[in-house]
């Protein structure tokens, strides 16, 4: 089971953007079509419908797509529609994700928030806006 199916974008004739595993990219990265990573990137990447880490691919920055299947390293924030971490995966920094799989042996060091974001933003606004009852002073007479 996973995001990506076998008649996925990725062989459906979407541009596809790659760095193989030979590159070295600097820089931020704007995809309208799909990414995939072999090799090592340095800076973000924003707005791709599908990226793919491979098991040696490397991200240095932020990432934001619809889909993120992640085999190999992220040292820095996701948020994606739908995140897949496989087993080789490694990520260091926060996560946002309506949907996410995780593989038995991937890694996280950060902070993780799946599901509905608009609910959790008016759920938490709601909470703040309830005050606790004040303490009532008792005078000692």
């Amino acid at each position: 089971m996973g995001f990506l199916k076998k008649d996925s974008d990725f062989s459906s004739g979407e541009h596809v953007s790659v760095v193989s595993a030979e590159c070295y990219f600097q820089g931020t990265l704007g995809v309208q079509g799909s990414l995939r990573v072999d090799g090592t990137l340095e800076g973000s990447v924003d707005n791709a419908h599908h990226i793919l880490i491979g098991t040696e691919g490397k991200i240095t920055g932020d990432i934001t797509g619809d889909v993120i299947v992640c085999g190999g390293m992220i040292k820095g924030n996701i948020c994606a529609e739908a995140l897949e971490l496989l087993e080789t995966a490694s990520v260091e920094g926060d996560i946002r994700a309506k949907k996410m799989i995780m593989a038995e042996g991937c890694r996280i060091n950060g902070r993780c928030c799946v599901g509905e974001w608009e609910t959790r933003q008016s759920v938490d606004k709601d909470a703040k806006a309830v005050k606790a009852p004040k303490a009532e002073k008792v005078a000692a007479k």
